[in-house]
């Protein structure tokens, strides 16, 4: 064959593959707007300022996009929606969708859920086969996600600043069924401020937070009463905790979430807490909240997902707790700092005993620890608690005494030692204390005065060495009835109150068993 021909067929050949190339561009082109304009159900509505696409590449460009569902109010606007590496073997043999990637830019999605939708809608959505989709790699990058409460425009959610890299996404006939219709492989989550709407009174905010298969972490993260003391107090019928939170760092190691059974699950190997400041103040002019408070045991066994946290660890924390008593009282608070904790074993549906050791000073002085374990499958509420407070110069907690007790007290507590186990209704425990010039002063009712007649009765007890041990020690033992409206802690600080009474009132010496 001469040159000339072969370059003739050549030319020939590139001019038909050109024709078919633009032909298959110009009817790929058609066939995207066809589905996208006519092809969606009633309900989406999709509107777009400019389309491009590439049919060698399988690529779709979409620019000043909006999308809207009327069902359920989702409303979404993003800079471009790209989809690219669109596989047309599994699409023309089983009308199976497969892509490479799929990024949309810059997104701010709203999304109201409805109490009721339209079933008709639901209906028609549910008809028919599932389709099989596959996308390999799914991003977004720089959104913002807002959803609002279902009964008005107050916001839920807020996201700012969010990216998202999701792999091996798959839906199809197994997965349609499933509360989560479509499996997924690895992911990365990152997110700049945020915020949760936790109800009536308080919310949660963060300043950044990131996410993977492997870990996972947060920075600033708060929780705020939405309101004053002041105006908490005006809007309460019964008293409700003010609280202020702020954690400088979390960290989760090896986050696993998901459903087990159709049951939310959240699991993580490792949660730590770096620098939580806890403020916490109550307003007992109001009246009390009488209602039945769980214990913590009922508190975990009656979530609704299953939980389950291998460690947690805390360090260098802060509690502050105040309390009004009077309205022309200031508060005085009670505090417990270089607070460090390790929790282990804290579940909801699993097994064994979930166990606190947690250490701290109180008021700034004394060496305060406490252990503590329960198991949350245990119906009878169970708990074991001991706990011991060292070198402690009782004068530091005078002032949140005289404005909570109407008391103060002197001396130095040497060792404290306590042991507690209880249930749901009762506790009893044991205690041994050596003090030094311990001594109690009661105030007049004004707290102006000092009541000498209690006083000296008081000290009459608390100074009786004979009462002592050989090793210095006076010992006492408590029962208590737990109260059901007040919480755990409150449990606990009974138990404690009845032993330093016991311990120095009666009889010192510990008791023969």
């Amino acid at each position: 064959m001469s040159q000339p021909k072969k370059v003739k067929i050549a030319l020939w050949t590139l001019v038909a593959l050109l024709a078919i190339g633009v032909t298959a561009q110009l009817w790929f082109t058609h066939r995207v707007k066809a589905l996208l304009s006519e092809e969606l159900p009633s309900h989406i509505h999709l509107s777009y300022e400019r389309l491009t696409t590439n049919v060698l590449l399988g690529k779709i460009g979409l620019q000043k996009v909006t999308f809207q569902d009327s069902t359920t109010s989702l409303d979404l606007k993003a800079q471009t929606v790209t989809l690219s590496g669109l596989k047309y073997l599994p699409l023309l043999q089983k009308g199976a969708i497969a892509i490479s990637d799929l990024t949309v830019e810059s997104p701010q999605v709203t999304y109201q859920k409805k109490k009721l939708e339209n079933d008709s809608l639901s209906t028609k959505r549910n008809q028919g086969e599932p389709k099989n989709i596959n996308i390999q790699n799914f991003r977004i990058q720089n959104g913002q996600l807002k959803l609002l409460q279902h009964d008005s425009d107050s916001t839920l959610v807020q996201l700012e600043g969010v990216s998202v890299l999701v792999t091996d996404i798959t839906h199809n006939t197994e997965t349609a069924s499933l509360p989560l219709p479509f499996t997924f492989g690895a992911y990365e989550i990152e997110t700049q401020k945020g915020y949760y709407d936790l109800g009536p009174l308080e919310d949660l905010q963060w300043q950044s937070a990131k996410l993977d298969t492997s870990e996972g972490s947060i920075q600033k993260l708060e929780l705020h009463t939405k309101y004053s003391r002041e105006e908490l107090s005006k809007k309460l019928t019964v008293e409700h905790d003010h609280y202020d939170l702020v954690i400088d760092s979390v960290l989760l190691k090896k986050p696993d979430f998901g459903l087990t059974d159709h049951l939310p699950k959240f699991h993580l190997e490792a949660l730590e807490l770096h620098h939580p400041i806890f403020e916490v103040y109550r307003d007992k002019l109001l009246p009390d909240d009488t209602t039945h408070k769980k214990l913590y045991n009922q508190a975990l066994r009656d979530l609704d997902f299953d939980l389950l946290v291998n460690t947690i660890h805390i360090s260098e924390g802060m509690v502050a707790y105040e309390e009004r008593l009077e309205a022309d009282v200031e508060p005085e608070s009670l505090r417990f700092t270089d607070i460090s904790a390790t929790i282990r074993n804290l579940h909801s549906k699993g097994s064994g005993m979930v166990s606190v050791a947690a250490q701290s000073q109180l008021m700034g002085d004394g060496q305060l620890t406490l252990d503590w374990s329960f198991d949350p499958q245990s119906q009878s509420n169970d708990f074991l608690a001991s706990g011991s407070l060292k070198q402690f110069r009782t004068e530091n907690i005078s002032p949140f005494l005289r404005t909570n007790l109407g008391a103060e007290v002197k001396g130095t507590i040497d060792q404290m030692y306590f042991t507690i186990s209880g249930n749901e209704t009762e506790s009893q425990g044991d205690m041994k204390m050596a003090y030094d010039q311990f001594e109690f002063v009661v105030l007049k009712k004004d707290k102006l005065g000092v009541n000498k007649l209690l006083t000296a009765i008081v000290n009459i007890f608390a100074k009786e060495s004979s009462k002592a041990d050989g090793d210095g020690f006076r010992h006492g033992d408590f029962k208590v009835k737990r109260q059901p409206d007040k919480s755990f802690f409150n449990y606990l600080w009974l138990n404690v109150k009845n032993g330093l009474v016991d311990t120095m009132t009666g009889k010192g010496k510990q008791r023969k068993k």
